[in-house]
């Protein structure tokens, strides 16, 4: 199995991750759009996904909850993390953009946690897909505060997860 190439840019406020995937661009695509398939890997190793409300077209809701579920993780275990996003382009199946932000259960923002703009860019080559996913903060402050968080390990695993689900829903 591949791995989530990470880089970031402080200067721009932009965090990048790139991985090519074992599968066709349509499957890769979809394992984002359609949402019974998306709860499966979202999320890091031990969290599993619950989708609220889920509209992939411009200016519709994903609103989503990630619950540990995994005993080893002691100071997570239990834990839920709401999130939100609205989308606001789609070009199948090339490119999504979204705003992306931390929410309650009930989908209100998160004000004590930055939202950003997220692009991900899929393209083919020989059957298989890269992904691109650019993560852009408003300031300075808010970049360093989701680094901090350890978003480069969660979106790791979250992206080994869905190598395994693309690789295995052939």
């Amino acid at each position: 199995m591949g791995k989530t190439d990470i880089t970031r840019n402080r200067e721009t406020k932009e965090l990048i991750m790139e991985r090519t995937f074992d599968a066709p661009r349509a499957a890769v695509w979809d394992a984002w759009a359609n949402p019974e398939k998306l709860a499966k890997w979202w999320g890091p190793r031990g969290w599993e996904s619950t989708i609220k409300e889920f509209n992939f077209t411009p200016s519709g809701i994903w609103h989503y909850c990630m619950k540990c579920v995994d005993k080893n993780q002691s100071e997570y275990y239990g834990m839920e993390s709401w999130g939100k996003a609205v989308f606001e382009t789609i070009d199948e199946p090339s490119e999504f953009t979204y705003k992306d932000y931390f929410s309650d259960a009930e989908g209100n923002m998160n004000t004590e946690m930055p939202g950003m703009i997220i692009k991900v860019t899929f393209t083919e080559q020989d059957g298989k897909t890269k992904v691109v996913s650019s993560s852009v903060f408003e300031t300075t402050e808010d970049y360093d505060k989701v680094i901090a968080t350890g978003v480069e390990q969660g979106a790791s695993e979250t992206w080994d997860r869905l190598a395994e689900f693309v690789e295995s829903d052939k």
